[in-house]
């Protein structure tokens, strides 16, 4: 099998604004090669054996030369795999997609390219100002601000002259140089002008002059690359666009476990934050048997241990249809739908462990079944409880800069505490030091204070009502 390359652009940061194809090739790529501006959410799209490597560029400092870039991709591709180069923006806009191209056919390899929104459009978007108004601007150029090479020397008088929005991408190091040459062929010196760091990203910083003055307010700010530098009337709409920077959490960064992706993540996005989701705990099934011998009532603690207990009882030649003396109980809604989903409806389900009373039961005909850190809490209550714990939970390993750049931790349930304080460890605890943890309820509330830790407990135990909690911290 022939390999296959595509070019895909990344767009300019946000990563909701990759294309659905973008999405599938990723899904299905053997190999991505990507760059330093890409935003490193967008590798979560690869498949666990997609293999990643980083040719990242950095201005003045290219990791990997193009050349070589170059020739790796074409490598993997003659192995037959199905090769991704993912580049920011868009591939032919400044991004060298011609040149890489080219080559790729050259070798005869099946070549494909998916565009992305580029910064000069998009980035200016989220900065809210349009690259054209029909009041202001009926056109628009886009130009490198990479001024050193002999063959890419600018027309500076057309520039000056030119109707419409100028746009400098890769223009920071030449700032100086750009506004001095348009002002000294004779554009006006009050031409509106915007500088937009990281533009789409929750770190999107976006400051305002003329020709004459930004220079100055750049180096006050500092501003620095990655940056969009646009000139025009249609600057002065940013008053009333900028719908990105007003909203309520926007710039803040917040942790929350897998779990609440469906529930939390696009409610926390369209407030305007980032969002960092926690590695799924990894479960390991337990070598453990267990005896249900005399047992006459079976306490199902946790959703996933539902699988596993049936699972260790096929394990033991034993089938579910034995049970029928036998009393099922369950913790939780989500624990409720896996018991029935075997057909069997409990005669109990509490909403929460705490509401679980142990000495109403007879103890030694009842086995407590669910994970560790739950048995543990039954156990700091009566030591003689008889349980079993089907899997062991480890946690993947947590980037540190995650910890650092947070601003909030949601953790919506006492697992999620336990295995959060698990992997932060007692000693690291002043990393919580100006971070805000943000929890639904009173068990999982007192789990951090017993180790002196201050919460936020949202209203009630509803996603809604923690995003409000939130919007309401920063208000």
């Amino acid at each position: 099998m022939r390999g296959q390359i595509t070019l895909i652009g990344a767009g300019p940061g946000e990563p909701e604004l990759l294309t659905v194809k973008a999405v599938r090739k990723l899904q299905e790529a053997d190999a991505v090669f990507y760059d330093r501006l890409i935003n490193q959410d967008l590798l979560n799209y690869c498949s666990d054996e997609c293999e990643l490597i980083d040719v990242g560029k950095k201005p003045k400092h290219h990791k990997v030369p193009q050349s070589e870039i170059e020739n790796l991709i074409i490598e993997k591709a003659k192995e037959g795999k199905r090769v991704v180069r993912l580049k920011s923006g868009d591939p032919y806009v400044f991004g060298r997609g011609g040149e890489e191209g080219k080559r790729i056919i050259e070798e005869e390899l099946i070549f494909e390219v998916i565009p992305g929104i580029t910064s000069a459009i998009g980035g200016l978007a989220y900065a809210g100002i349009p690259i054209t108004h029909r009041d202001f601007a009926s056109s628009f150029h886009v130009i490198t601000g990479h001024l050193k090479s002999e063959d890419n020397q600018l027309d500076w008088d057309v520039l000056a002259k030119t109707e419409g929005t100028l746009v400098f991408l890769m223009g920071m190091s030449e700032l100086q140089t750009i506004t001095s040459e348009l002002m000294k062929h004779e554009k006006n010196k009050e031409t509106p002008v915007a500088i937009v760091r990281w533009a789409t990203r929750k770190d999107q910083k976006t400051v305002t002059g003329t020709l004459e003055t930004i220079c100055q307010i750049a180096e006050e700010e500092k501003m620095t690359s990655p940056s969009l530098i646009v000139m025009g009337d249609v600057v002065t709409q940013r008053d009333y666009l900028n719908f990105y920077e007003s909203r309520p959490l926007f710039g803040k960064r917040i942790v929350l476990p897998h779990t609440c992706k469906k529930n939390m993540y696009h409610r926390l996005i369209d407030a305007g934050a980032s969002v960092f989701e926690l590695p799924k705990l990894i479960k390991k099934e337990m070598t453990d048997i267990f005896s249900l011998e005399n047992k006459e009532r079976l306490v199902f603690l946790d959703a996933d241990s539902v699988s596993f207990f049936v699972g260790k009882l096929q394990e033991m030649n034993q089938d579910i249809r034995q049970l029928q003396h036998v009393d099922f109980v369950t913790i939780g809604h989500h624990t409720e739908l896996a018991v029935k989903k075997l057909g069997i409806l409990p005669i109990e389900t509490y909403a929460v462990l705490s509401d679980y009373q142990l000495e109403k039961d007879n103890l030694e005909k009842t086995l407590f079944i669910g994970e560790k850190s739950y048995v543990n809490q039954l156990e700091q209550l009566n030591p003689t409880i008889d349980s079993y714990v089907p899997f062991e939970v480890t946690s993947p390993v947590i980037p540190e800069n995650e910890f650092s750049e947070a601003d909030y931790f949601f953790l919506p349930s006492s697992k999620a505490a336990h295995y959060f304080l698990k992997d932060l460890g007692k000693e690291n605890k002043d990393m919580l030091k100006n971070k805000k943890i943000i929890v639904m309820g009173a068990i999982t509330a007192k789990i951090f204070e017993t180790q002196e830790i201050p919460v936020i407990q949202s209203e009630n135990p509803s996603f809604e009502s923690v995003l409000d909690k939130i919007i309401e911290e920063e208000m």
